[in-house]
């Protein structure tokens, strides 16, 4: 595979960039993770000693009524807001990642190609053909590979979106429904 100490030593120092890419992916990754959690947490804490303060003020049955159905549909809503704000990060974690893993197996074909072109240039007379039969193996493993990367992207990525779309539209028609019940069940004063 390698003919000289410099191939090597290159092939050597590729391997660690590749490792020094992959980790940064991750640790971005986990990064921005960690930094939407912290934010999350500030923001119950914020929000949880406001409600409390609210709470201290309030005098009567009703006005606590109308406080607990008042919190229903914008606790909902910052709920989905986070859930979308995980899912945005999850999903550009996955893009880098799969991109690094596509590039990857691009640049192997690539260097295996190459080695059968070497090859073929030291091979005996009449090589040539079992040589092209190993390139367009190379070749289809290639294209069968993107084709298949490209439909499961597409594929994961709708099918997501779709259960995201769909778990807010019934986590609001939750919120509406519940909303409605507590008005009709609400004493009037």
């Amino acid at each position: 595979m390698f003919t000289n100490v410099q191939e090597f030593s290159a092939f050597g120092q590729a391997q660690f960039d590749k490792a020094v890419r992959l980790s940064s992916i991750v640790l971005a990754s986990a990064e921005r993770l960690t930094n939407l959690q912290l934010e999350i947490a500030r923001k119950v804490v914020a929000e949880n000693a406001e409600t409390v303060k609210q709470l201290t003020g309030i005098k009567d049955p009703k006005s606590f009524a109308e406080f607990q159905a008042g919190l229903v549909q914008p606790n909902l809503d910052k709920s989905l807001a986070t859930a979308r704000e995980v899912y945005d990060a999850t999903v550009a974690a996955q893009s880098e990642l799969t991109s690094f893993v596509e590039e990857q197996v691009a640049e192997t074909n690539k260097q295996v190609l190459e080695a059968l072109d070497r090859l073929a240039k030291h091979a005996p007379a009449g090589s040539e053909s079992a040589v092209q039969v190993l390139k367009n193996l190379v070749s289809s493993g290639s294209a069968a590979f993107e084709s298949a990367s490209k439909t499961a992207k597409k594929v994961g990525s709708d099918f997501a979106e779709a259960s995201v779309e769909a778990a807010e539209t019934s986590a609001k028609a939750a919120g509406a429904a519940v909303s409605r019940a507590r008005k009709t069940t609400t004493p009037a004063a």
